[in-house]
């Protein structure tokens, strides 16, 4: 686990977090790993799931069928945890290997921001798709901006739990600085996405022991290769009695984050993390 938790706050080659999950859940040796992957319904998030299939999935998963591998996916407007998708994916790896010993289920929730530049030089938000200047998050962008709908209500929600309006902290010029908005909103995401993600579980009987590991990431949208921010890593042990549970990372106060830039790639700290 050590070598996992040096990567969190970081921005780090797309493929490098997922990597290292996999060697972590080897080690583990399971007979049966799950997967379930949370993106944003956004196109320029197909390198993100891409790297997770060919780091994760096709070297941990059993074969669905014609040897071929594939976790439970949602992709939605935002990269919003759907309730009842934990117990589905749970229930579908619960194979008979499992029912003797145990099976790990690995839960990825990424959530992404357009990046133009690196290091100090990074900007973000804001990106070029199809010759047309756009936003990314589009829809974390639309919550910013006060829009309304189905999904923006869900989001809205997620932002606003516990009592605390995370949404007022972002929008405050005095705790969040501008340019820093279009990142800190989503690392917010990531987090309380992760945190809906841990509700369900602890409200969840597993159909076999089950070890579940979710890490939060953010991916960096750039017009060259995506990178990728590790924003927390949640494990529960549900093998035990009473669960064990454990997290490292960031937490969710957008006025608490710190960028700093290390070469050409950027670290987010706070207490959280630092704890």
């Amino acid at each position: 686990m050590t070598a996992l938790t040096a990567l969190l706050g970081k921005e780090h080659d797309l493929d490098e977090v997922n990597l290292a999950l996999t060697r972590h859940i080897r080690q583990l040796a399971p007979p049966i790993v799950g997967a379930l992957h949370l993106t944003c319904a956004d196109e320029s998030e197909w390198e993100c799931a891409g790297s997770f299939q060919r780091c994760c999935v096709e070297q941990l998963l059993p074969d669905l069928k014609f040897a071929e591998k594939s976790p439970f996916r949602l992709s939605n407007l935002g990269g919003r945890h759907e309730r009842g998708a934990i117990a589905v994916a749970e229930h579908h790896f619960a194979a008979p290997a499992s029912q003797r010993a145990f099976k790990v289920m690995l839960v990825k929730v990424s959530t992404h921001v357009a990046v133009a530049g690196a290091g100090r030089a990074a900007q973000y938000g804001s990106m070029r798709r199809y010759d047309t200047t756009s936003t990314a998050c589009g829809a974390l962008h639309a919550l910013l901006a006060g829009g309304e709908g189905g999904f923006l209500r869900e989001l809205r929600a997620a932002f606003q739990a516990d009592g605390v309006d995370r949404l007022a902290v972002l929008l405050d010029e005095q705790q969040v600085e501008p340019a820093c908005r279009s990142l800190f909103v989503a690392l917010v995401n990531a987090h309380r996405q992760l945190r809906c993600v841990e509700d369900e579980i602890n409200t969840h009987e597993p159909a076999s022991p089950t070890l579940y590991i979710v890490a939060a990431c953010v991916t960096f949208n750039r017009p060259a290769r995506d990178t990728e921010l590790f924003a927390g890593l949640l494990t529960i042990d549900a093998r035990t009695t009473p669960w064990v549970r454990e997290y490292r990372g960031l937490g969710d106060d957008p006025a608490a984050y710190r960028v700093q830039a290390e070469g050409q790639r950027v670290r987010v700290a706070d207490a959280v993390l630092a704890s």
